[in-house]
C-alpha cells in the first residue's frame, strides 16, 4: 500500500508543478496551457496504470501471505520445518456429507521435543497435517469417520491417525450440523523431503442402523 501511495503522490506533485510553470509567460500562453493540460492528463494515466499494477501485486502477495506459515518456513519453537502445502482441493460430496481439505501440508522434523519421547516409541521423520471441514446436510443422523482416514504416501507409507496429536472429530452428525479439525500422521521412515503425494482413503458415510449411504472416499492430493 505504501507504494500505491507513493505513485499517486508523484502524479499529484508533477501535475501541480506543470501547472505552476505553465503560467510563467505570456508568449504563446494558449499553447503552452495546452501543452500543459495535455502532459498533466499523459502523467495522470501513467499513475494510474502504476497504481493498478501495485495493486494487483499487493493483492497476490497478500494471497499468498494468507498462511500463518509460508514453505520453507520453520514453526515457533524450531521442531518442525513446512516443506509442502496444498490448499486447492475441492469439495468432495458423499450422500449428505460434504467434505473439504482446507490446506494439507508435509512438515519435516528438524528436532523432536524432548517432552514427546515418552509417548511415542520412535522419533518421526514428518508430520503429515490434514486440515478438514464436514458438513451433514441432512436432517437425518449420519455417522462419518473422516479422523480415522487411512492415508498412503508416494513414498510407500501407509498411515493412521495420530490421535494424540489429531483433533477429534467426525463421528455421529446429529442433523445438519458441521466439523473441523485437523488429522495428523507421523511419518515413520520414508523422507519427507520426497512426498509428492498423499492418498486419502475414508469409509462411506452410514446411517443410524449402520447401513452406508454413500460411497467410500479416495482422494490424491498432489504437492
Amino acid at each position: 500500500m505504501k507504494k500505491n501511495y507513493l505513485f499517486v503522490t508523484i502524479g499529484l506533485v508533477s501535475a501541480i508543478t506543470l501547472s505552476a510553470c505553465g503560467g510563467g509567460e505570456d508568449t504563446n500562453a494558449s499553447d503552452k496551457n495546452n501543452d500543459t493540460e495535455q502532459e498533466t492528463t499523459e502523467k495522470a494515466e501513467k499513475s494510474s496504470a502504476s497504481d493498478e499494477s501495485e495493486s494487483e501485486e499487493n493483492e497476490e502477495e497478500e494471497t499468498d501471505g494468507e498462511w500463518e506459515y509460508q514453505v520453507g518456513d520453520t514453526n515457533e519453537d524450531g521442531s518442525l520445518k513446512l516443506l509442502a502445502r496444498n490448499d486447492t482441493s475441492e469439495t468432495i460430496e458423499t450422500a449428505s456429507i460434504s467434505l473439504d481439505f482446507p490446506q494439507v501440508t508435509v512438515a519435516e522434523v528438524v528436532e523432536w521435543p524432548a517432552d514427546l519421547a515418552d509417548y511415542y516409541d520412535f522419533e518421526p521423520t514428518g508430520v503429515i497435517q490434514i486440515d478438514v471441514e464436514v458438513l451433514n446436510s441432512s436432517e437425518e443422523t449420519i455417522n462419518f469417520y473422516i479422523g480415522q482416514a487411512t492415508i498412503t504416501t508416494s513414498t510407500g507409507e501407509q498411515l493412521e491417525p495420530d490421535f494424540l496429536s489429531s483433533d477429534h472429530i467426525g463421528g455421529e452428525f446429529i442433523g445438519s450440523v458441521n466439523k473441523s479439525g485437523s488429522v495428523r500422521y507421523m511419518l515413520e521412515s520414508s523422507d519427507p523431503n520426497e512426498i509428492e503425494w498423499v492418498r486419502v482413503l475414508v469409509d462411506a458415510p452410514h446411517d443410524e442402523n449402520f447401513e452406508s449411504v454413500g460411497d467410500d472416499i479416495d482422494v490424491q492430493i498432489d504437492f
